[in-house]
């Protein structure tokens, strides 16, 4: 889901999906911080929620502070696990141009996403994998 113009915060419902492999959100527009539950996935071998407008603390857990600090950069307000970028360590975060131009009542326009689409295809996706294995 990398490169979509994605914006709003990652769902919460991410983190129920205990089977998930691999999740990029790379170069998107999302913001707020990430779901702790995220931290909880035990077989997330790749996470990537590089160049977006998160912010906060990463979860601590089983996963996400064993990924590389590349999977968090340009996300001047993320802290902790693998960066740098200590949590509670005063810092002046740097303010990215939106290269999405807002309209007239506040939202994105076309390019305006909603996460119940994502999860329904995820969820499709995720099924028809695991039908073909059983298979």
């Amino acid at each position: 889901m990398s490169n979509n113009i994605l914006t709003g915060s990652i769902p919460l419902s991410l983190g129920s999906l205990t089977q998930l492999e691999s999740l990029d959100l790379s170069h998107n527009h999302l913001s707020g911080e990430i779901p702790k539950k995220l931290g909880q996935l035990t077989i997330l071998g790749k996470f990537d929620v590089s160049h977006n407008n998160l912010t906060g603390p990463i979860p601590q857990g089983r996963q996400l502070t064993t990924f590389d600090s590349t999977s968090y950069e340009g996300n001047p307000g993320l802290c902790g696990g693998p960066l740098q970028n200590r949590c509670g360590v005063a810092t002046t975060p740097q303010q990215l141009p939106s290269s999405v131009e807002q309209n007239d009542s506040g939202s994105a326009g076309a390019f305006e996403f909603d996460w119940k689409f994502v999860l329904v295809g995820l969820g499709s996706g995720l099924m028809i994998t695991k039908r073909e294995i059983w298979e």
